[in-house]
């Protein structure tokens, strides 16, 4: 190891002596240490933009899992308060021609006074006779689309079951995620469409990535028509997320109340603002990139 240093340290000191290979020497380990220092800064930012990018991924699906709590919670609050309703029971078990009747108007009120500011123009409201008491809360596929749903078992006089079904198309979420100035869409699977209407199917629904199907005029078609250069099977379904110049794209799963995988939800934001996220990691990167390269020719001319 020493005979090596002495011969290192013999070799500099003759290339000093011949100045052409000295300097040729200098500037070659340069370029290789300008060259070697971008590399690893490169990689040390793209690897924080890459985790910032994921952290956010995971901001979106909570979100998203927060949301469908709410409407889920929501329905259901509607669904027992409407079971546990004196008024209601009456009407069941009275003789009056107009019972069906009174029971929605007063079902509708009830619903008016739970929250005023969560959508109650969109809830169905219906009741149905079933064969055992069971509560059902969550994501249901019917024949005019996906709702969340509430389904809440009530007895009458006569032993027999009946549910007060609260349902609430999920589509509404696109509401929601407008007042964040995002975008929200949501895709149902093949295995799902043979639940929906068929005349519904063929009136309403657009096929996209020959996979799934989506309710086109619930959404933006400027955000469904860039959605279709999408690929859902490459960078999106490994990651999770995706960015192009125009939305950072991020999507989940969604499964119904029996555990059947149903679809996806996308949600995204547009990367045009310049403080959208994605422009300030955009920033950060390049910014960071351009100080390391100044140092690193800061110091590289220092030494000569």
């Amino acid at each position: 190891m020493f005979s090596f240093i002495k011969w290192f340290g013999a070799l500099i000191e003759d290339a000093k002596k011949k100045k052409g290979l000295w300097f040729t020497l200098l500037t070659t380990f340069s370029l290789v240490g300008i060259f070697v220092s971008l590399y690893f800064v490169n990689f040390l930012v793209s690897d924080v933009a890459q985790k910032t990018y994921e952290n956010q991924k995971n901001q979106y699906v909570l979100a998203f899992k927060t949301k469908v709590l709410s409407q889920n919670e929501y329905t259901e609050a509607i669904a027992i308060t409407l079971s546990k309703n004196e008024d209601i029971a009456n009407y069941f078990f009275s003789n009056d021609e107009n019972a069906s009747k009174h029971i929605q108007e007063k079902s509708l009120q009830i619903a008016d006074k739970i929250n005023t500011s969560l959508g109650k123009n969109s809830l169905s409201i219906s009741y149905e006779k079933v064969v055992k008491q069971t509560k059902i809360i969550g994501i249901n596929i019917k024949k005019n689309g996906a709702v969340f749903t509430a389904s809440i078992p009530m007895i009458d006089k006569n032993g027999t079951i009946t549910s007060v079904i609260i349902d609430k198309n999920i589509d509404t979420l696109v509401e929601k995620y407008q007042k964040e100035h995002k975008e929200f869409a949501f895709f149902l699977n093949e295995s799902s469409m043979h639940k929906i209407d068929r005349t519904l199917k063929k009136r309403a629904y657009e096929s996209y990535h020959d996979k799934y199907y989506i309710r086109t005029a619930s959404y933006n078609k400027s955000f469904l028509d860039q959605l279709k250069s999408v690929d859902f099977s490459g960078k999106l379904e490994e990651n999770g997320f995706i960015k192009d110049s125009r939305y950072f794209y991020v999507y989940e799963k969604v499964y119904d109340v029996d555990g059947d995988y149903v679809g996806l939800a996308f949600m995204a934001e547009e990367v045009k603002d310049d403080n959208s996220f994605v422009n300030l990691v955009k920033n950060l990167v390049n910014s960071v990139t351009m100080v390391a390269l100044g140092l690193i020719v800061s110091m590289l001319l220092f030494l000569f």
